[in-house]
């Protein structure tokens, strides 16, 4: 396995080695393993690549159908150019057509396995651990450096600068997530467009709003099992003009989080511990809950749920919204049975 240093990540995915065809993304931070499948397989297919040349399939597509990614990846292109298959890998499945890809990589298409946390001994990572043509990046959640990097990039694209104090305010406020913390930090951009310089009021008024706190809030009512109150509270999300696909990503990444977290109770650790500090701590209660109940199977059965609607909801955009509400309906459920089992 080509293990590609921090260092050379950004110049790796923006200007892929053509001789490696497989690329396991991975780490704690989801956000940053979505964004950076996203800028491979852009910089794989082309910009003026066919939209059907970037293919998505979670380990449900596959396991559903072994022989389902090996089309996907041998396919010859109708209109030339190259082709991408991102794989998302939640919960137990069957490796042998990744194995197979290895084995025979394609010529006219790139294969990307995204993950969440892998241990070394996790047998995806052990995989790709074992094949000389393929390539592994970790992602984990940024450091103060890494921060303040991608502060700097889109303060740069807003023509900001940002006062010594705001900066360190807004990095207490983001870095758990890097999708999230790009998000915050360009709408706080946003907020401050025409001033010149950001202040520490304005990231006090714009970072970790209202509408994220909702956002939460809707999240932590499925996961407990909550499912009258996660339908209220997703039905004030939508009216207030927030996006189904935020919630869906914010499930995700929680989802994401509680199975890491889960892996480290049975580990031995403490739950409480096992979280880390990026969860708020007037939620943290809550979420602990969430680690004690949650067993990884049934961890690994909301990802594959959630990972399907996602698809779902791109693919039937109508209808996107009751697509997103019935999956975490269906996650509620699966948390109040676990509930009811352990009572």
């Amino acid at each position: 396995m080509v293990e590609i240093r921090p260092a050379d990540t950004d110049r790796f995915l923006a200007r892929p080695d053509p001789g490696i065809r497989l690329v396991l993304i991975f780490g704690n931070d989801s956000g940053l393993v979505s964004e950076r499948a996203a800028v491979l397989a852009a910089a794989a297919v082309g910009p003026d690549a066919d939209p059907l040349s970037h293919v998505r399939l979670d380990s449900s597509d596959v396991s559903a159908d072994p022989n389902r990614l090996a089309d996907e990846a041998y396919e010859i292109p109708l209109f030339g150019g190259t082709r991408c298959i991102t794989v998302h890998a939640s919960g137990n499945w069957s490796l042998a057509p990744v194995e197979a890809l290895i084995a025979s990589p394609p010529q006219d298409a790139w294969v990307v396995v995204t993950a969440g946390e892998l241990r070394k001994t996790a047998p995806l990572r052990k995989l790709f651990a074992a094949a000389p043509n393929a390539a592994a990046i970790a992602c984990y959640a940024d450091d103060a450096r890494a921060l303040d990097r991608l502060i700097d990039e889109e303060l740069r694209a807003a023509g900001l600068t940002i006062a010594d104090d705001a900066r360190a305010t807004l990095k207490e406020l983001v870095g758990g997530d890097r999708l999230a913390s790009r998000s915050e930090i360009a709408k706080l951009c946003l907020y401050a467009a025409g001033a010149g310089e950001i202040t520490a009021d304005d990231v006090r008024a714009v970072v970790g709003d209202a509408s994220a706190f909702a956002v939460d809030e809707a999240v932590d009512a499925a996961a407990l099992g909550d499912a009258p109150g996660f339908s209220r509270l997703y039905r004030r999300l939508l009216a207030a003009g927030s996006g189904d696909f935020v919630v869906a990503g914010a499930a995700l990444r929680h989802f994401d989080m509680l199975h890491r977290a889960r892996a480290a109770v049975d580990g031995g650790l403490p739950a409480d511990r096992a979280l880390g500090p990026q969860i708020f701590f007037r939620r943290k209660p809550l979420v602990t809950r969430q680690v004690q109940m949650w067993p990884l199977p049934r961890i690994e059965r909301a990802l594959a749920i959630l990972n399907r609607a996602v698809v779902d909801s791109r693919l039937k955009s109508g209808i996107s919204a009751e697509v997103v509400g019935q999956a975490m309906l269906s996650v509620a459920a699966i948390a109040a049975s676990t509930r009811r089992r352990a009572a």
